[in-house]
């Protein structure tokens, strides 16, 4: 689970500060989830000299996007949901559909945000080569209270559902082709919350086996499905029927997953020979790590730890 300059999309990975806030130097190129961009170590001076809008202090401000949500309660192995990362064409249609949905909007600087019980969504705007369909990630899944009144609200805002709706279950198609499966929960204490992701693979108990191993994402029943247990991000895994593409530069570009050792599990990923597309990296000064990664099929992933520390 970046920064906007002239609506270009930068480099990915982190930029840390070289002085006494960060560690280990820099990231790998790709988009980016958290930046700081600063030319001197004395970050003092710098917090007193208003940057340019190009070179706002995009770290600050996902942080910042972090006290508007509420990461659920971790499974055993210390994972839940963390900041699932998107990039739009057009921002306005898109937090139009989140907001409609059930999300609360944030605004900071170029950073747009939008929150939804037990996960946050990072958004940005960029030129996404592609939706959902035909990735690793088919759609995600939410749960809502009442169906009826979602779906109401959704149609009032010229949001259609798609063919095959049930009176427990209806499917949605966000902005460049994002799809959204809604699921009727009546025992849910919030309107919405979300629940999970469909993750399509050649190799499903491989694809099982790997998430447990890293992310303690044991098999768990839902419903009538069996899902692998991420809080606020569960997996529901299924066989693909043909070839499937990475999730990297599509409009769902990556998965966030929270932890609560991330150096550490950083370091188990390469002493197994998991290469790292964005490194560990620290901001001390702020109390927040990441890593980059893509799982053996595609599926892009940000692992974080520090942001329920954010309130």
């Amino acid at each position: 689970m970046g920064n906007v300059r002239s609506q270009k999309s930068a480099p990915d990975g982190i930029t840390l500060p070289s002085g006494r806030g960060s560690e280990k130097g820099r990231g790998s190129a790709g988009p980016p989830t958290f930046a700081v961009f600063t030319r001197r170590a004395d970050a003092r001076r710098q917090a007193r000299r208003p940057a340019p809008l190009a070179f706002a202090p995009l770290f600050v401000l996902v942080l910042a996007g972090c006290a508007f949500a509420q990461l659920p309660t971790p499974n055993a192995a210390g994972a839940s949901a963390g900041h699932d990362i998107f990039s739009f064409h057009d921002m306005d249609a898109a937090n139009k559909f989140w907001n409609t949905l059930g999300g609360q909007p944030a605004e900071l600087g170029p950073l747009k945000m939008t929150k939804f019980p037990g996960v946050l969504f990072l958004m940005r705007k960029g030129d996404p080569k592609g939706g959902t369909k035909g990735s690793t990630i088919e759609y995600i899944g939410f749960k809502v209270k009442n169906l009826k009144e979602s779906l109401a609200k959704c149609e009032a805002a010229g949001i259609t559902p798609l063919p095959g709706q049930t009176a427990k279950q209806a499917f949605l198609m966000a902005p460049d082709d994002v799809k959204v499966r809604i699921t009727e929960d009546k025992s849910l204490p919030t309107p919405i919350a979300m629940d999970m992701v469909k993750m399509v693979v050649p190799d499903v108990a491989a694809a099982e086996a790997w998430y447990e191993k890293w992310f303690g994402a044991k098999p768990i029943k839902e419903g009538k499905e069996t899902v692998a247990n991420i809080p606020g991000g569960n997996i529901l895994f299924a066989k693909a029927e043909g070839p499937v593409a990475g999730t990297k530069g599509r409009a769902f570009d990556r998965i966030g997953i929270e932890v609560k050792d991330v150096e550490s599990l950083c370091k188990n990923f390469e002493a197994s020979g998991i290469k790292l597309d964005g490194a560990y990296r620290k901001a001390t000064a702020m109390n927040l790590a990441v890593c980059v990664l893509t799982d053996p099929w595609g599926t892009y992933i940000e692992v974080s730890q520090g942001l329920n520390a954010v309130k």
